[in-house]
């Protein structure tokens, strides 16, 4: 009870203290009466009772004072008084306090931005129960460049049943006979819809451990019998499709069209539910077609296992090593299966690694590099925010000085100023956080592709924290620097120099040696900076193997439920032919793939009178591109021997095929490809057989996967000989016009064709270009915002040094022009002290870029981190920029009138 009484008479005399000053008044006084009346009965005259009673008592005040620190409620009191005081003194120095504030909200927006994406994509643990022990399995084929594969149905099935390390073991892919990209076609009332699919087996949905919001999941049946020639119509859709796209009405059980069947809906995922970052909207019963589900070199299912409990992922991977030892002997057949020592081109390993890395991918380098480079602009913001602070210091210096002849203590002056810098701080912190949102928000509407997981972007409690953190150290170091070094040696001389606001030589030399430290890491960013933007540059400058100037592209689906690889020939021959015959079109073609964009096919195909490295008569072929009409001629790609597909192939009854560069030299190694035969597997485009290709041309190699990576080997199959499409195409046609003028033709001429399909992705190839880029785009711009900011705030560093000199130095340098200085070299002395301090900021700078620009060298293209060119052009910007912010002050200096100063004086 005593305490709870404290606690209330302490929140009394917070929230009623006119009450209690009152009552403290009155019992007071009646004391002080008492006293007196008692002196005075002792026989003391009135004033000498009064004034011995007020000696007992010690001073009314004083009292007061010792009752309210009983109170202990002093300090907020003292903390309310410090921030109405700090309120008034800003708001008499707008400027200092925009200055301060603007620039705070900027260092702290920056960062909490880049944080944000830090904690959301890599510090943050995936949305699944227990995500630490889910790891992801994949090919290797190091050999070939090949990374991230897919394993083949036979490797997954042996793999889930040799392993003793997993709980479960599960499988999607987001290809296959079925579904081929990822993506399906959905009608809702009379609206044709492409939304993004998976195909999932039953065992993943156990891996990931996640539970229905509705109605159920697939059962190991559905997605066990491969067999037929279709899945079971049967899906699940996300959450969010089925409040955005079906209004939340009762759907479990109904039926939805899918790829032009009737799909019975099982089951609504829970919200935000997901796999490997898909943004999956439909998902599906795994199913391969028989022939495929047999191939052990059919590449087309991804594995997510769960690690039981207790099993760490170092033993999952050393029981992996083992299997991978004798992988074939396990198994009983040697044909095409994984190895420890994957050195042929033909061989492949497989890896484990965690869920979440896999995911995250080569985001995590660009990301840590950018929180580098705000964490320098912080730094360079606080550098240049000491000065000004130091500059304000040395002008209140009298007033700290008569502050402290009052009675005002050190840590009384220090509380003073570390409110200062909270409430301005604060003010910069909650800007900055709102800075902060709005940049992330725009950051993913500009590249909602280029970072993962960007559905987990949130301002939440974590970044809150940092946000709270970097306010508050910015708060202690504007009161520490505010205060300065000491206290003042001669209070005389402070109150002599007063409204000069000299300061000693530590002053000087700190205020120098924070210019130097921002020069320092400005030059550092600006390079780094330089460098990206000059990958960028080399990307875009890069011959990706054909013509992309006036190309329109867009994407269509039949679906394969209703239509026959012959009908879907059929359809999209009727498209192009109508796209032909519209004013401006060129040219129009159909392919399988669409560069530079496409992920490898990695089919083994058969080639005539050839022995691989381990000798066998086949090769895997990265790239199969199936194509309809003159494909070559409308992309603008170059046939270098030989010649493209022509009409008069449609009617010959050998089937032709042409490869690039890239397979010719590594096939046939320097000899004629003119008439060589390859077999591909006609399951891979609708073919009811295999039959022999004899190459025709060969032409030039096509960047496929990024612009940034060698060509692959690849095949070029003509559907038009061969009468049969399959169900995902992308169209592409050669115009002067632009993509939006031909929209609604081309809606209307799908329409015409097949009502329920729609039309996707519809732009131009630049755009296309540009996607494939967009990453080091990103990086690049980012980078030089950052880099543009602190070169900024280096600028404003040196110019507010010179200024706080020349504001010093006016008497100085007044006499000097009275005993005949001349203005030239007054501005060239203050000029060479800019340049001074310059240069010793970029020879620290350079160091540091150079040591550290290695770490992200990676992240280059066509450009070393110590490109001369790239540096050098740096140095000068930044020297020019120093000779402006030099100019400025050093003019001022000179236009001094010494009759005028020394009068002030």
């Amino acid at each position: 009870m005593r305490m709870l009484d404290k606690v209330r008479l302490r929140l009394r005399s917070l929230f009623r203290r006119p009450n209690v000053e009152f009552e403290l008044e009155t019992e007071l006084r009646f004391h002080l009466d008492q006293l007196i009346e008692e002196n005075i009965s002792s026989g003391m005259p009135p004033e000498e009772a009064r004034r011995a009673a007020q000696r007992m008592i010690g001073g009314i005040a004083q009292c007061k004072e010792e009752c309210r620190d009983m109170l202990r409620v002093n300090f907020v009191e003292d903390l309310v008084q410090d921030v109405r005081y700090t309120i008034r003194s800003l708001a008499k120095s707008p400027g200092f306090t925009g200055v301060v504030v603007a620039t705070l909200a900027l260092g702290i927006g920056a960062n909490i931005a880049i944080f944000t994406i830090v904690h959301g994509v890599l510090l943050r643990p995936l949305d699944y129960p227990k995500p630490d022990q889910l790891m992801y399995l994949t090919a290797e084929a190091p050999a070939i460049g090949g990374t991230g594969s897919a394993l083949s149905a036979p490797e997954y099935i042996e793999f889930r049943q040799m392993n003793r390390s997993f709980a479960a073991v599960g499988a999607y892919s987001t290809g296959g006979a079925a579904y081929t990209t990822g993506e399906v076609n959905l009608t809702t009332g009379d609206r044709p819809l492409r939304m993004r699919s998976i195909s999932v087996d039953a065992h993943l949905l156990k891996a990931l451990s996640i539970q229905p919001g509705q109605g159920r999941f697939f059962s190991d049946e559905e997605t066990a019998r491969w067999t037929g020639t279709l899945p079971p119509p049967i899906a699940i859709l996300s959450h969010e499709l089925w409040r955005t796209a079906f209004g939340q009405r009762p759907l479990v059980g109904q039926k939805v069209e899918i790829e032009g069947r009737r799909h019975e809906i099982v089951g609504i995922m829970p919200p935000g539910a997901d796999v490997m970052d898909n943004h999956t909207q439909v998902w599906l019963p795994l199913w391969l077609h028989p022939n495929t589900a047999a191939q052990r070199g059919a590449h087309v299912l991804y594995v997510i296992a769960r690690l039981k409990g207790g099993i760490t992922a170092k033993v999952a991977q050393t029981e992996l090593s083992a299997f991978l030892e004798n992988w074939g002997d396990r198994v009983g057949t040697t044909d095409h299966v994984p190895t420890n020592r994957p050195l042929r081109s033909v061989d492949h390993t497989l890896q484990l690694r965690a869920l979440q890395d896999a995911i995250v991918g080569n985001a995590s380098r660009p990301i840590w590099v950018l929180q580098a480079a705000v964490g320098f602009v912080l730094l360079i913001v606080c550098a240049n925010l000491a000065n000004l602070v130091m500059a304000r210091a040395g002008a209140r210096r009298r007033e700290f000085v008569l502050r402290t002849a009052l009675g005002a203590s050190r840590g009384r002056l220090l509380r003073q100023s570390v409110t200062e810098g909270a409430v301005m701080s604060g003010a910069g912190g909650i800007l900055g956080l709102w800075l902060a949102s709005a940049g992330v928000r725009a950051l993913i509407r500009a590249y909602p592709t280029s970072i993962p997981r960007t559905s987990e972007l949130a301002i939440n409690l974590p970044v809150l924290l940092v946000a709270l953190g970097l306010s508050t150290g910015t708060a202690l170091l504007f009161g520490f620097v505010a205060l300065g070094r000491g206290r003042t040696s001669s209070m005389a001389a402070a109150l002599k120099e007063g409204a000069r606001g000299s300061s000693g030589a530590w002053r000087h030399y700190a205020r120098r040696g924070l210019v130097i430290a921002q020069v320092a890491f400005a030059v550092m960013l600006v390079i780094g900076a330089g460098l990206l933007v000059q990958t960028v540059y080399n990307l875009t400058r890069i011959d990706a193997g054909f013509d992309r100037s006036r190309l329109v592209t867009f994407s269509m689906t039949l679906p394969m439920a209703n239509s026959e690889p012959v009908t879907r020939a059929q359809a999209y021959q009727r498209v192009l032919d109508r796209l032909r015959s519209v004013p401006g079109v060129l040219g129009t073609v159909a392919m399988s793939g669409l560069p530079p964009n496409r992920t490898p096919d990695a089919i083994a195909t058969p080639i005539e009178n050839y022995t691989s490295d381990d000798g066998r008569p086949f090769e895997i072929i990265d790239y199969y591109q199936f194509v309809m009409g003159d494909y070559f001629g409308t992309m603008g790609i170059p046939i270098v021997a030989g010649r493209g597909f022509e009409r008069t192939d449609t009617a010959s009854q050998g089937k032709v095929a042409i490869v690039d560069e890239t397979l010719a030299k590594r096939i046939w190694k320097g000899q004629n490809p003119i008439g060589r035969r390859l077999r591909p597997p006609g399951g891979s485009f609708g073919a009811s057989d295999d039959v022999w290709h004899t190459v025709i041309g060969v032409a030039k190699a096509v960047r496929q996967r990024g612009v940034e990576r060698p060509a692959g080997t690849e095949l070029y199959v003509s559907l038009d000989q061969h009468g049969v499409a399959p169900p995902s195409m992308s169209v592409v046609m050669r115009t002067t016009l632009p993509p939006a003028a031909l929209s609604g033709t081309i809606q209307r001429v799908v329409r015409e064709v097949d009502a329920a399909v729609p039309v996707v992705r519809l732009r131009d190839m630049d755009s296309v270009f540009a996607e494939s880029i967009r990453r080091p785009r990103l990086l690049a711009q980012l980078l030089g915002s950052f880099a543009g900011l602190a070169l900024l705030l280096a600028a404003i560093g040196t110019y507010g040094v010179l200024s706080y000199i020349v504001t010093e130095r006016r008497r100085e340098i007044g006499i000097r022009v009275a005993l005949g200085a001349t203005r030239s070299h007054v501005l060239t002395q203050i000029v060479k002290e800019g340049l001074q301090v310059t240069a010793l900021g970029v020879t620290i700078g350079l160091a540091g870029a150079l040591a550290v620009n290695r770490l992200f060298a990676s992240l280059l293209f066509g450009v070393q981190p110590t490109d001369t060119a790239t540096i050098g052009f740096v140095i000068a910007t930044i020297t020019a920029v120093a000779v402006v912010a030099s100019w400025l002050p050093a003019w001022r200096a000179s236009r001094l009138d010494p009759n005028v100063v020394l009068r002030d004086e």
